[in-house]
């Protein structure tokens, strides 16, 4: 009880700072070297849960693993130190849904099929360059912090990540395409069954500048 009560406040704690940043750059939005834009969209995952390459067992207990395409929402709060360089700080929440096959396939019983879902918030700071005031590109750090409970039992709670994106700027709006990848896999026990669990994914987002 006390390990669930603390993670509920870590998380907690997480939300209030990134709002808290949010409402601090909002109130000096009228400078113009600060930019400042709400953001939605969705995300693909290149790599998800897997197999523990060292444990044989975990490919005899699931036949297949989906990942499925998700959605993130949030805020991004550019600061221009020049009319072609800024830095970029950036908050996303995401959901993403994850299938498990559990059953051989040659087994003569039909297979379970069990979903998992992650939620995270991911906290990035890259540094970047624009040309024509249009064109962007950016590389920087990501952390990457899991709210779900099962995850955080079975898995690193925080990964550490590297995110390389593009943009383009029109009027009010900006889109992005950017890819998130954790540095390492994390290695743990689901349900009794031992996976592997890296962070990959592309992003594709839409913004809005106020």
């Amino acid at each position: 009880m006390l390990k669930i009560t603390k993670r509920i406040f870590v998380s907690g704690k997480i939300l209030w700072v990134s709002t808290f940043l949010f409402l601090s750059f909002a109130s000096k939005a009228q400078n113009e070297s600060l930019k400042f834009y709400i953001q939605a969209g969705i995300n693909q995952n290149t790599g998800a849960l897997g197999f523990d390459s060292a444990l044989s067992s975990a490919n005899q207990l699931i036949s297949d693993i989906n990942a499925f395409n998700g959605w993130q929402v949030g805020f991004t709060i550019r600061e221009y130190h020049s009319e072609t360089q800024y830095l970029a700080f950036e908050t996303l929440y995401s959901s993403n849904e994850t299938k498990l096959v559990i059953g051989p396939p040659d087994s003569l019983s039909l297979p379970t099929t069990q979903t998992l879902n992650s939620q995270k918030i991911m906290l990035s700071i890259s540094p970047g360059f624009r040309i024509f005031r249009l064109i962007r590109g950016q590389a920087g750090l990501n952390g990457i912090f899991e709210l779900n409970n099962g995850f955080q039992e079975s898995f690193d709670s925080f990964k550490l990540a590297y995110r390389l994106g593009v943009g383009l700027d029109i009027f009010k709006l900006s889109a992005d395409i950017s890819y998130n990848a954790s540095f390492n896999k994390s290695f743990g026990v689901l349900d009794g069954i031992p996976l592997s669990n890296s962070h990959s994914q592309f992003l594709f987002t839409i913004g809005y500048n106020f």
